[in-house]
């Protein structure tokens, strides 16, 4: 634990920060935090770092944005900046690549979400999702005075799904309603409530099924033509979505892409997909590995993490799950097109497959899909007909590239 006063420890933190890199407008703007804090500590009579002051600072600052005084943005930069400063009193360094910020919750419930990272049966996507539904009915309790799920009634429950339709969709109000089913069983049966809520929570709720458009064909040519490939992001951006034009693989598989993943010999990417947790192999066609060999040799910032793709700016760690879609998106904003999802380069390589005749088991299996109905949505390509398809491979071989 770092022993100083609370402006050599908000000095001490702002040099990691220079140290790896950060522009200074970035450390300037965490520099203003730092000093709103030093000011209340100050105010409060403690020359050095009071648990109790960063508790009451983060009180204030949550305050403010309940009523509207700043933004999410400016908010969570408030709460991650404060706890830079907790990081570097208790260990003494700062995990630059955490992106975790604080929940506000009691113990109580934060035990709850150990119980569920913990629990084996439930894979990554299933976990993430649970906690993304469950932490705002955990707040939205503690807002009523709920401090125990021992008190929680069919009444409560059903005000809370009743208060999630005045600010969602019926489709988000229905997955809610999911997922704390789920929730509940999950807690029922691991003797953590005495109450399962399953008649509860087993109406229907009407939803509405919109058809997911492809992104057209000459779009994503016009993007991938203005990329500046002479630069480092550049390079990056060109082979994240040529990656996901080719291949149709998910935003978060090119996200958590590994270098050891790419079998040059072989010309293959082999993941273990993140949404269904089963094994993937596709083609390294010869566009992709180009792009592949030409970031990682001359754009991929010097890094000992294993990710394929990092950030363009210090600290170069892992892609954010949105980055992706701001990275396709500026680039068609660039040339005058709307906004669309990430995911819309999926569904175009799959209806080409579909025209050209390619069965709908067949792409469902390469999807890795459990059931065929999600692949009638949208449609990814099968590495064999891709291989058909793809450009010839014969005598390429990038020099390096499993190295990099």
């Amino acid at each position: 634990m770092v022993q100083s006063t609370i402006e050599n420890l908000a000095a001490q933190t702002a040099n990691v920060f220079l140290q790896n890199g950060y522009t200074h407008r970035s450390i300037h703007e965490k520099k203003v935090v730092m000093q709103k804090i030093i000011l209340l500590h100050k105010q409060h009579g403690y020359d050095c770092y009071s648990p109790e002051i960063i508790a009451m600072f983060l009180k204030d600052v949550e305050h403010r944005y309940q009523r509207h005084e700043i933004g999410k943005i400016r908010f969570r930069f408030y709460q991650k900046t404060a706890d830079y400063l907790t990081q570097f009193h208790e260990k003494g360094s700062i995990d630059l690549y955490s992106r975790n910020t604080p929940t506000n919750l009691t113990p109580y419930y934060e035990k709850i979400f150990t119980h569920i990272r913990d629990y084996e049966s439930w894979g990554k996507s299933t976990k993430h999702s649970v906690r993304k539904f469950s932490m705002p009915y955990f707040k939205w309790l503690l807002q009523n005075g709920v401090t125990s799920l021992e008190q929680v009634t069919d009444e409560m429950i059903r005000k809370y799904l009743l208060d999630c339709s005045n600010r969602m969709t019926l489709n988000s109000v229905d997955t809610a309603k999911r997922v704390l089913k789920k929730l509940y069983r999950y807690l029922y049966e691991a003797g953590l409530c005495n109450n399962s809520f399953s008649d509860t929570l087993s109406f229907t709720i009407p939803t509405e099924h919109r058809i997911k458009k492809p992104v057209p064909q000459e779009e994503i040519a016009a993007v991938l033509s203005m990329i500046d490939r002479n630069t480092s992001i550049g390079k990056r951006d060109y082979a994240v979505i040529i990656l996901a034009t080719v291949t149709g693989m998910r935003s978060v598989d090119i996200i958590n892409l590994q270098l050891t993943a790419i079998d040059w010999i072989n010309g293959e990417i082999r993941i273990i997909q993140s949404k269904t947790e089963k094994a993937l192999a596709l083609p390294l066609t010869k566009d992709v590995g180009m792009a592949f060999q030409d970031y990682i040799m001359n754009g991929r910032p010097n890094s000992d993490l294993p990710f394929v793709f990092l950030h363009g700016r210090a600290p170069y760690g892992k892609m954010g799950h949105t980055l992706p879609y701001q990275i396709f998106n500026s680039y068609r904003l660039k040339i005058g097109l709307p906004k669309c999802t990430f995911h819309g380069l999926r569904r175009a390589v799959g209806t080409n497959m579909v025209i050209a005749g390619i069965p709908v088991t067949t792409v469902s299996q390469v999807l890795g899909h459990s059931r065929i109905d999600p692949t009638k949505q949208y449609i990814s390509l099968d590495s064999v007909h891709l291989k058909e398809c793809a450009l010839d491979l014969d005598g390429f071989m990038p020099e390096g590239g499993s190295e990099a």
